[in-house]
């Protein structure tokens, strides 16, 4: 299934189903880039508790689909990543150091207020 994306003032939301799974991951990340009615905002992914269905292997290759379908002209310059639990604080740590030559800078958060303000700084 795709996450819900919906579309803020200053943002763009993105929540996945419960848990974490590569699969909807990249069918959010393929929405957020293909889709014309969403528009270019920086954005905030809030991952909920749930079934872990995420490898290692799968951060890097989350990161080539991201980089090689990221536009030339995108005005996205920051990710924020809502975290739940412990496993998602490591992978989601683990994903923005090894995503850091994609041209935006992401960011993880154990708060969605936190995240929300860094997004409209």
């Amino acid at each position: 299934m795709s996450p819900k994306i919906t579309i803020k003032e200053s943002y763009i939301l993105v929540e996945p189903e419960d848990g974490i799974d590569y699969r909807e991951i990249q069918r959010g990340v393929a929405r957020l880039f293909y889709s014309d009615r969403i528009p270019d905002k920086n954005r905030i992914w809030v991952f909920r508790e749930g079934p872990e269905e995420f490898s290692g292997d799968d951060l890097l290759k989350l990161k080539y689909i991201i980089k090689e379908n990221y536009p030339s002209d995108a005005n996205v310059k920051k990710t924020a990543i809502v975290v739940a639990s412990k496993l998602q604080l490591n992978m989601a740590e683990s994903f923005a150091q090894i995503a850091e030559d994609i041209p935006q800078t992401f960011k993880v958060f154990s708060n969605f207020a936190d995240a929300e303000d860094w997004i409209k700084e």
